[in-house]
């Protein structure tokens, strides 16, 4: 005697294959959206690269009037907006141990303002990200394209002193 599905069963089998589909949906619409809200400058790369899809670039840009974040992705500015990173206007310089700081240009949104920018963050489709010391949330960040996460230091002192370890690092290698 062969056995075969009913109608009735294979009617409860797509309505459950239907919820857990609508279910792993909206998980992952939800993690994109918690991920906003916890991202910091120790995990801006990593969220960056991981969490969003993106051809050739992505970018964050933060504004002076409330250091609010806007994100780019090719281009294309994101409904999706970061408040949480920074709590105090951040100071930004070139990678060197010089401490240049840079100078962003403003940023126009389509309502035709004009914002002066404080922080701008890309990543490359090759994984390539700026590199930027930054001294924010009193704590100094260097971003350095070839870690994960940025290297904390104390203070703007502590830079010489690490591009010289760095140095030495290099030197003791040959």
């Amino acid at each position: 005697m062969k056995r075969s599905f009913t109608l009735f069963e294979l009617i409860i089998a797509m309505i459950l294959i239907s919820l857990l589909y609508y279910f792993a949906i909206n998980s992952f619409e939800n993690k994109n959206f918690k991920t906003n809200s916890s991202v910091s400058l120790y995990n801006l790369k990593n969220t960056l690269l991981n969490n969003y899809s993106f051809e050739k670039s992505i970018e964050i840009q933060c504004i002076d009037d409330d250091l609010s974040c806007f994100l780019f992705i090719d281009g294309k500015l994101q409904k999706t907006k970061i408040n949480s990173l920074f709590n105090t206007k951040p100071i930004v310089y070139t990678y060197t141990p010089s401490l240049e700081k840079v100078n962003f240009k403003t940023l126009e949104l389509e309502e035709m303002e004009d914002y002066d920018i404080v922080f701008k963050y890309k990543c490359q489709n090759t994984m390539q990200c700026d590199e930027y010391i930054v001294e924010a949330n009193n704590k100094i960040f260097l971003f350095n394209d070839i870690y994960k996460y940025p290297k904390e230091l104390k203070s703007t002192n502590d830079v010489d002193e690490y591009f010289e370890k760095l140095q030495r690092e290099v030197k003791d290698a040959f």
